[in-house]
């Protein structure tokens, strides 16, 4: 920063004046005669510089002709016109005095003032008028009121009248400002550009005149153009800049070579390291009963799919099922002809997805960054607790969010140089074609808003034309258009059923109703332990420093867009599920992947990163180990029989956690505090993901391998067996039975039909059905014992009288008398 300038002198300086003008011939002489009078009382030495800006007037002439009578003046010409900011850039690089000063031409300001900006000009590099009393119109001034607003609140400015054309400068500080811009954000991107130099600035009231002569060229019909360029000046300028990451240090020579490669096999060994681990985190004991519901359901659909041999049209209890189209399911069904129909063949899709997901954040995370930041975020998302618990999953979700991530990461190489390349933007088409085929339009909802924000926004990144979106729109298609036509042609209902009553009403909030603040606890719990970064880097993205700015690349831009689009795209939504965030984890991963290498490596601030480096690690560690030792406590007081590796799981973090306490006051293990975090973060997800979860699944499935009543029940003997308000897809799962019917309402008169027709039967009912409830469906006489419950059934074996069509007629009509 340069220090206030001292009062040494009592020396007038020389001053260089600079009338920026365009097309003001009625004013300009006026003009130059107000300033040479003003000048002469401040200084003797003194020009008056007016730059011709293309004036199509006299402007020019008059301004030669003065400058010949009078050697202050000097006249600079542009041919043709090339905007306010190329004028004052002329004018600074002319100016030859100790002072710089510009002000319009229009005689709006009283000049003889200036011997104030001199005084204070001994010590501050740049001092600013301020309007005092303005002189224009409300609605004019209403407008720059809120306009200054806007200015202090994005670009922290720091003055009350930014446009002001009343400013002087050192002449060095205006040597080293470069003007880009040539309309109204001019005098901002001075001040920035000072403030960066470390400029000390002073504003100071002067008075306004009203404009007599000339005509403004501010209208109403400038506010939106105003608006646009205020956005992205904000954005290219202020909260991202045009750094790029490097993976070598600026050393020279040989030397550089060699510590890359070095640096470079380290990285890539290390990167490989975390995908094997991965791979055996979620590839590995997959086995375990599938959990109601979700697995179930999903694991179901393509069974039948083999069983039927029908591949086009999705069914679930061999109904067809409208929710969602069928690339997992294809997906699913062809991991079940490859190793046969299990768990552990259902559960390979979404752990497979999961594996690719961390690998695709690897490569583009080392890409747009570097490999170490690739590596730290690959380690980010395998770690957090939302995509380490639904990694395992059998969910769309997670397909959804691999190919939904690859579609903005291929988009993004397309359009990061300032030419769009064609090939990375079919990559991107295709994969948008594989999600819409997983979970339908959301893929291209995701996919567009940030592409078309970031090519808008970005000064440097390619333009998105509109037949680039048509090629996406034309690869997309090609790849989903064929299924959903030949659906269309088995169920003509389907299209109607999946686009409006699952998508459309189901936005609206015809399925699980939340509230708008929903995905705020839910992404602080997903993002866990990294959460706890929340608060620093926040300061960090925000944060108007010079520093923070460089600190901060444009990718950083995209991600945020990408990240932040989606969770507000969700949140508008009135159904809400905790998975819905998922295609959020790559591009919140790459961030704080990216915030941890500056933190970790920038040792120059370690103090003032200390926050982000210490407390919010070992806070993180600290949690996670009380998390562990409460699952651990809660397992064992509600289990019936809790498993010694139990209490051994609650002993360990009990003494894990006493441990991240005691090391919280000692800040001499700064260094360790994120690797103790990232232990104790990959402990508590293999205890979860690798025992608790598969103990819970085991306890609660009906007829999965670990439970007692397939023996129990002889299950194999029951020729006739329904579900009943609850879809139960595990049982015709496990059975591999065709012919389990299921009723979604207890009320469904099916119900009576079928154990009419049955005879003896089992029926497994929803827990919330009481026995009276199922009882009022059953034909007169029918005999139902309880045979047992587990997890969210209770089963019945049930008897009905012998089966007459008069009888059972007559038996109908009662309970519809009986009902009326």
């Amino acid at each position: 920063m340069h220090p206030p300038k001292s009062d040494t002198t009592d020396s007038a300086p020389s001053l260089s004046l600079i009338l920026p003008a365009w097309n003001e011939a009625e004013v300009i002489a006026t003009a130059i005669a107000e300033a040479n009078a003003a000048l002469q009382q401040v200084t003797s030495e003194y020009e008056i510089i007016v730059v011709d800006d293309g004036s199509t007037d006299a402007t020019a002439v008059i301004v030669s002709s003065l400058a010949g009578q009078n050697e202050h003046v000097r006249l600079v010409q542009h041919s043709p016109n090339q905007g306010y900011g190329a004028a004052i850039r002329s004018g600074f690089a002319a100016a030859q005095n100790d002072l710089v000063v510009f002000t319009d031409a229009d005689c709006q300001f009283d000049l003889t003032e200036l011997d104030r900006f001199v005084l204070l000009a001994k010590r501050y590099e740049i001092v600013c008028g301020y309007r005092i009393d303005r002189k224009d119109n409300a609605l004019r001034c209403l407008y720059s009121k809120v306009y200054n607003l806007l200015v202090r609140a994005l670009l922290g400015t720091g003055v009350r009248d930014v446009d002001c054309a009343l400013k002087m400068f050192h002449r060095d500080i205006a040597k080293q400002i470069t003007i880009k811009h040539s309309g109204f954000l001019v005098n901002s991107e001075i001040l920035i550009q000072a403030r960066r130099l470390g400029c000390q600035t002073v504003e100071v009231g002067v008075s306004h005149r009203p404009r007599t002569l000339g005509e403004s060229t501010v209208s109403v019909r400038h506010i939106p153009k105003v608006l646009v360029n205020l956005t992205r000046f904000w954005w290219n300028e202020v909260l991202f800049s045009n750094a790029k990451i490097c993976n070598q240090s600026n050393s020279t020579g040989n030397s550089i070579v060699a510590v890359s490669c070095r640096s470079g096999m380290r990285m890539s060994l290390l990167q490989s390291g975390l995908l094997v681990v991965a791979a055996l985190f979620l590839m590995t004991n997959l086995s375990y009963p599938l959990i109601d519901r979700d697995e179930t359901r999903y694991a179901e659909i393509p069974r039948e799919m083999i069983t039927t041999g029908n591949w086009v049209l999705p069914t679930l209890n061999f109904h067809t099922y409208y929710d969602k189209p069928p690339l997992v399911y294809w997906l699913c069904a062809l991991s079940y002809k490859c190793f046969g129909t299990s768990e552990a063949a259902a559960r390979f899709v979404p752990s497979l997805a999961a594996l690719a997901t961390i690998l695709s954040t690897l490569f583009f995370g080392s890409r747009i960054f570097n490999r170490k930041i690739g590596l730290i975020a690959g380690t980010v998302l395998l770690l957090s607790v939302g995509f380490a618990f639904t990694s395992r999953y059998l969910l769309l979700d997670g397909v959804l969010s691999l190919f939904v991530s690859l579609s903005l990461f291929t988009a993004y190489e397309a359009i990061r140089q300032p030419r769009l390349r064609l090939g990375w933007w079919i990559m991107s088409g295709i994969c948008i074609g594989l999600a819409f085929l997983t979970k339908g339009p959301v893929a291209l909802v995701l996919w567009l808003p940030p592409i078309a924000a970031m090519s808008w926004l970005s000064q440097d990144h390619a333009k998105v034309k509109w037949w680039h979106y048509g090629v996406v729109g034309s690869v997309a298609t090609a790849i989903a258009l064929p299924w959903f036509v030949a659906v269309h042609q088995q169920d003509p209902k389907f299209l109607f059923e999946f686009f409006y009553h699952h998508n459309v009403a189901r936005f609206a909030g015809d399925f699980h109703h939340r509230p708008f603040w929903y995905f705020v606890p839910v992404l602080l719990i997903a993002g866990h332990p990294w959460s706890f970064l929340t608060i620093p880097y926040a300061r960090f993205l925000f944060g108007r420093s010079e520093e923070c700015r460089r600190q901060r690349p444009t990718v950083i831009g995209f991600l945020l867009l990408w990240s932040a689009w989606c969770f507000a795209f969700f949140s508008m939504s009135q159904c809400k599920l905790p998975t819905y965030l998922l295609p959020t984890a790559p591009a919140l991963a790459l961030m704080i992947g990216h915030y941890l290498n500056e933190v970790l490596n920038n040792s120059e601030n370690s103090e003032r990163h200390f926050f982000a480096r210490f407390w919010s690690a070992r806070t993180a560690t600290a949690t996670t180990c009380l998390a562990g030792v409460g699952f651990a406590v809660f397992v064992i007081m509600t289990a019936s029989q809790a498993s010694l590796s139990v209490y051994a799981w609650a002993m360990l973090w009990t003494s894990l956690l006493v441990t991240s306490l005691l090391l919280v006051g000692n800040r001499y293990q700064a260094k360790m505090a994120w690797a103790s975090t990232i232990g104790v973060s990959f402990l508590f997800a293999v205890m979860m993901m690798h025992q608790m979860i598969p103990a819970y699944s085991r306890s609660q499935t009906l007829f999965g391998e670990t439970s007692p009543l397939a023996d129990k029940l002889a299950i194999g003997d029951w020729k006739s067996i329904a579900t009943i308000d609850h879809e139960f897809s595990e049982v015709p799962f496990y059975l591999n039975r065709p012919d389990i019917a299921n009723f979604l309402d207890v009320q469904d008169a099916g119900l009576t039909h079928f154990v009419s027709q049955s005879g003896r039967c089992l029926l497994v009912v929803d827990n919330q059905i009481t026995r009276q409830q199922l009882s009022e469906q059953m034909p007169i006489g029918t005999k139902m014992t309880s045979l047992t419950q587990r997890g969210p059934a209770q089963i019945y074996e049930v008897t009905a009288p012998p089966h007459h069509p008069q009888i059972a007629t007559r038996q109908i009509a009662t309970r519809g008398e009986r009902s009326r």
